[in-house]
């Protein structure tokens, strides 16, 4: 409840500001002040209207102020109040606290010294800050806040309004609520945090964490590990100069060129990840997940999906229900539990175990010599094995097992098999019920 009025509290400010427009010049004058700076904060606090604030002369702070009022007593209520001392410079506009079938606004053009830290409040009224090179602090209501070409710490607050911010050079604190936030070129850390808005982030020299709900993610060039968490929108991230680790829910995951281990979670969404340069941890529910070209160990736990891997150049363990799995081109061995779905395996450089029910099991191994182990239920298992040496047993129930291949030592029942290929060695260990067993030449 208190939300709901709250945003009523804004429209009917907001319809008080259009209101304003048409009346705009009805009443009006200008302020221009210009007071010594002694060193310290300049702060400022504005109500309805714009704020820019701007670089001006090293020793000194000069105001413009321009007071619109759809009334002459209103307007001659309105004050400017500027005050400099060795604490710094502050400069507040003073409105009455009651006011009636009135509407005004107060924006303000500030120039001050380059180096001095900064702190801005504004409420209903856009916020515009470029060029300091010190310490700024923005709290803003229903209303935009741009920051450019900034050098040191920027904290930025906002809600019902964007944040726009460009060309920082240093680390950066961001929140927002019902509003987008566009970054881009911050040589520094960037911890951002929105609600209800789409996030955009681009070229973060260092690390990035960011938290957002009910919003996009837009996430492309970090030089450092980033960590992003999200809900009910989609999250596409790539270039990431580190770790990258993704939690999310109802949110479709894309992610690309992570120079370090992806860590990504969602729920009832995809997830679709390529090109690690390190080891991967997936994990999801009823979605599919796709992983291509990982440089390093797939571990893969999924529910009511497919998984689909290849080009992954170290050890692959799935874990799925629900779903096919398919695995192609494993630098290493493969280990793959499932139900409910088929489970096919080509070029798989090392060794192979597959548990699975009521699904299918097709292997090609990709060069010898591995053990494969390979188990399933109410389906059928095929295996081609390349030229070399096995010890082969297989078995199975209300099915057949047939081979293409010559072996010795056989001892063969119709639903049992076993032999030995070439000079035996490696383990293949088939077994099957209510399926047949099938065991090829590659």
């Amino acid at each position: 409840m208190f939300r709901i009025r709250n945003l009523f509290a804004a429209a009917a400010m907001l319809a008080a500001a259009a209101t304003l427009q048409a009346h705009e010049n009805r009443y009006q004058h200008s302020v221009d002040k210009t007071v010594r700076y002694q060193g310290g904060k300049v702060s400022i606090d504005n109500s309805f209207g714009a704020v820019e604030v701007h670089p001006g002369d090293a020793g000194e702070v000069e105001v413009h102020a321009v007071v619109r009022a759809s009334s002459k007593e209103l307007e001659d209520a309105i004050k400017i109040e500027i005050t400099s001392s060795a604490t710094g410079v502050t400069i507040k506009s003073d409105h009455p606290e009651s006011i009636h079938n009135a509407s005004f606004s107060v924006s303000l053009d500030v120039a001050i010294p380059q180096n001095a830290p900064l702190s801005v409040k504004n409420h209903f009224g856009s916020t515009s800050v470029s060029g300091t090179h010190s310490a700024v602090e923005i709290v803003s209501r229903q209303g935009s806040v741009s920051v450019q070409d900034a050098v040191g710490p920027q904290k930025i607050d906002n809600a019902f309004g964007s944040i726009a911010i460009e060309d920082v050079r240093g680390d950066i604190i961001v929140r927002n609520a019902n509003g987008s936030i566009n970054v881009s070129s911050v040589q520094g850390t960037a911890d951002i945090g929105d609600r209800f808005g789409s996030v955009n982030v681009t070229d973060v020299g260092r690390s990035l964490i960011l938290k957002n709900s009910n919003g996009s993610v837009e996430v492309h060039g970090t030089r450092g590990p980033a960590k992003i968490e999200n809900s009910f929108a989609t999250i596409n991230v790539s270039d990431v100069g580190g770790e990258l680790t993704v939690t999310a829910q109802n949110c479709k995951v894309l992610a690309s060129d992570v120079r370090g281990a992806a860590n990504v979670t969602t729920t009832f969404a995809p997830i679709e990840v390529s090109d690690v340069h390190g080891p991967a941890k997936l994990s999801g529910s009823n979605g599919n997940i796709t992983a291509t070209d990982i440089a390093g160990p797939l571990s893969v736990d999924n529910r009511f999906g497919l998984v689909k891997a290849a080009s992954i150049r170290g050890p692959v363990d799935v874990d799925n229900e629900n779903g096919g799995v398919s695995l192609k081109d494993v630098q290493g061995s493969a280990k793959v539990r499932n139900s409910f779905g088929s489970v096919f395996l080509k070029d798989v450089h090392g060794p192979i175990e597959v548990e699975n029910q009521n699904g299918s099991i097709g292997v090609g191994v990709a060069s010898p010599c591995h053990d494969v182990r390979l188990r399933t239920t109410f389906a059928s298992i095929k295996v081609e094995l390349p030229t070399g040496g096995y010890n082969v047993t297989a078995r199975t129930s209300f099915g057949s097992v047939t081979t293409d291949i010559a072996m010795s030592n056989t001892r063969s029942t119709g639903e049992s098999l076993t032999g030995t290929i070439g000079n035996g060695g490696c383990k293949v260990d088939l077994v099957n019920a209510n399926g047949n067993i099938s065991i090829e030449h590659e």
